[in-house]
C-alpha cells in the first residue's frame, strides 16, 4: 500500500477492453524473475534487458508481465509495493511483444550532451516524468499508465492526448526539459531515501504520518545542505544527522559546529560536515546523561 489510507486504483481502468501489464523494476525488487514465476507460473514475461548489450544484466532487468484480472496474485504483489514506487501498471490494445518492443527503445537514451544513459523506466516517478512531457511518441501503443505517488499518497493515471501516437525513434534523445525533470526525480528519490533514514534512526525528531507531511523538513534540510556546498548523498545524510542530534537547537548556539560549517576553510565541505556531525552526536550524548 502507499500508506495508511491508501486510495483505491482509479475506477475507469480498461480491464475488460484492453490487455493489462505490470512493469516491475528488477533493480530494486530482489530476485524479481523468481518471485514473478512463483506467484504466476504461466505468466507471459518480457525482460527489457533481453537484448544486446544488456543481456548480462537480465537478472535485474525491468520485467513486463501480462495480467488478466485486478485480483491476481501479481497485482497484489504490485499493490503491496506501491509505496516503493518500483513498478507501473500499463494498458494497451496492442499485443505484448509490441509493448515490450516499444519499451525496449527507452532502455538506453541519449542525454542533451549526447552521452548515453540507462533510463529506469519501471521506476514510477521516472515513467511519470517522461510521460508528462509533450512528446506523445513516448506512449507508443500504451493507452493508460498508472503510477503510485507515495509522497502525495495518490495514483496518477496518464493517457495520450492523441488517438494514434507517433512511432518512437531509437535511440531516444532527451530534451533539456525532460533531462531537468529527471534530475528532479533523482532529487526526489534522494529525499525519499533520507526520509527512510531519518525514520529509522531519528523517529522522535522526524515526525509526520506520511512523506508528504514530512516533506517540508526534508526540503529544508536539503536546501541548507546545498547552501553549505555539500554535493552528494553521504554529505546530505551527515548534515541531516547533525540536525537531528541538535534536535531543534540552532547551529549558531554551538560555536565549534558553526565554525566548522561556516568559517572559510581549505578543508572539503564533506569532511567538515562529518566532523560537525560527530560534535553534535557528542553533545546529544552528554545531554542525554542523567
Amino acid at each position: 500500500m502507499l500508506s495508511a489510507g491508501q486510495p483505491d486504483l482509479p475506477d475507469d481502468l480498461p480491464w475488460k477492453q484492453q490487455q493489462a501489464f505490470l512493469l516491475f523494476d528488477g533493480a530494486t525488487i530482489t530476485d524479481l524473475p523468481v518471485q514473478v514465476k512463483r506467484l504466476s507460473p504461466a505468466a507471459s514475461t518480457f525482460a527489457l534487458f533481453d537484448q544486446s548489450p544488456f543481456v548480462e544484466l537480465r537478472d535485474i532487468s525491468p520485467l513486463l508481465v501480462a495480467i488478466e484480472q485486478p485480483d491476481e496474485p501479481l497485482m497484489e504483489f504490485f499493490l503491496q509495493r506501491a509505496h516503493e514506487e518500483s513498478g507501473v501498471l500499463l494498458f494497451s490494445p496492442a499485443p505484448a511483444h509490441a509493448v515490450a518492443e516499444h519499451l525496449r527503445k527507452l532502455v538506453a537514451v541519449k542525454l542533451p550532451t549526447d552521452q548515453s544513459a540507462l533510463l529506469r523506466l519501471a521506476d514510477a516517478a521516472v515513467m511519470r516524468a517522461m510521460l508528462a512531457s509533450a512528446d506523445q511518441s513516448l506512449f507508443g501503443p500504451l493507452s493508460c499508465v498508472v503510477s503510485a505517488d507515495c509522497v502525495n499518497v495518490l495514483w496518477h493515471c496518464q493517457r495520450p492526448r492523441q488517438a494514434e501516437c507517433p512511432t518512437l525513434v531509437a535511440p531516444y534523445r532527451l530534451s533539456v526539459e525532460q533531462n531537468t525533470a529527471l534530475d528532479l526525480v533523482d532529487r526526489r528519490r534522494t529525499l525519499l531515501d533520507l526520509d527512510a533514514h531519518l525514520l529509522k534512526h531519528f523517529c522522535a525528531f522526524h515526525v509526520g504520518e506520511t512523506p508528504g507531511l514530512r516533506w517540508p523538513m526534508l526540503e529544508q534540510i536539503a536546501t541548507r545542505s546545498d547552501a553549505l556546498g555539500l554535493s552528494n548523498k553521504s554529505e546530505l545524510f551527515n548534515y541531516a544527522n547533525l540536525m537531528a542530534w541538535l534536535d531543534g537547537h540552532e547551529i549558531a548556539q554551538h560555536p565549534q559546529i558553526h565554525h566548522l560549517l561556516h568559517a572559510p576553510s581549505l578543508q572539503p565541505a564533506g569532511e567538515r560536515v562529518a566532523l560537525a556531525a560527530e560534535l553534535a552526536l557528542r553533545w546529544a550524548s552528554q545531554r542525554a546523561r542523567p
